[in-house]
């Protein structure tokens, strides 16, 4: 059951977004699709110390998903931070939203505890989010990062080896008439 949910929760998240980012990373050039393991460690290594502004890559939506896992240290780690901070925020969202009572600490003591009681959750969230194996509810932590890893290793597999459309390729596919620049 933990497996299950493992794969469910991480691990085909952790394939999508690796294949999302890597076949971009393919389309402008970054890497080859030749390129083994440690090589595109070195190149990713490489993205990172280059400043937003040199750095070619996506554009728009992309680019925010781009420098996001950047942030996070790129590779399988910083996706895995990535992810499990968007699954925080997200769940702190529909929390929120579905139990907005519940979510005050107390009566409103004026917008600068408020603002500084918000920077702070965020900060929380950072860094669980850094530390993400211990966010995941698992009995084995170690079965966790297998699942997340294999997940990662394979969305890197499909940007390289091209066994399915790249992301651009299937936006053109479905939006035919509307423009790729996002």
């Amino acid at each position: 059951m933990d497996i299950a949910l493992a794969l469910l929760v991480l691990g085909l998240p952790m394939a999508v977004l690796s294949w999302l980012l890597f076949s971009w990373m393919v389309d402008s050039g970054d890497i080859d699709l030749q390129d083994s393991h440690e090589a595109i460690n070195q190149k990713l290594k490489q993205l990172r110390k280059l400043d937003k502004k040199l750095r070619k890559g996506p554009t728009g939506k992309k680019k925010i998903l781009f420098d996001k896992w950047m942030w996070f240290g790129s590779g399988f780690y910083g996706l895995a931070g990535f992810w499990t901070l968007l699954v925080i925020e997200v769940n702190e969202v529909i929390s929120l939203v579905m139990h907005p009572v519940l979510n005050q600490a107390g009566p409103p003591r004026g917008i600068i505890d408020w603002i500084i009681s918000f920077l702070l959750d965020q900060l929380g969230n950072v860094i669980q989010a850094f530390l993400w194996f211990s966010y995941w509810p698992a009995d084995s932590i170690i079965a966790w990062v297998l699942v997340a890893y294999l997940g990662y290793w394979l969305g890197v597999e499909l940007a390289k080896h091209q066994r399915v459309m790249t992301p651009g390729q299937l936006y053109r596919r479905f939006f035919p008439h509307r423009s790729n620049n996002e």
